[in-house]
């Protein structure tokens, strides 16, 4: 049961931190055809996001330690619902 466990959490977690790198990588794209103007979401040092609106698409920036947590916090709530 306990190797079911790690698995369901492991399997919840990676997948959840490689969709957020994949929303990451397609961000850019996405906001220079909207024309978003450049935003920060949080604060330092627990800011979530960072876009600034240059010609190149490179302005966005995650902090990853958000990302990580929100991939953990994924993982154990798939596991209290897997038990119930």
């Amino acid at each position: 049961m306990m190797s079911s466990n790690l698995k369901t959490f492991l399997r919840l977690s990676v997948g959840t931190f490689l969709l957020l790198l994949l929303i990451k990588i397609a961000l850019p794209a996405m906001f220079l055809l909207l024309r978003v103007p450049s935003f920060e979401i949080g604060t330092e040092p627990f800011w979530l996001i960072r876009w600034n609106n240059t010609t190149d698409g490179s302005g966005v920036q995650f902090n990853v330690l958000p990302l990580i947590a929100i991939a953990i916090l994924t993982g154990l709530l798939g596991l209290l619902i897997k038990r119930r």
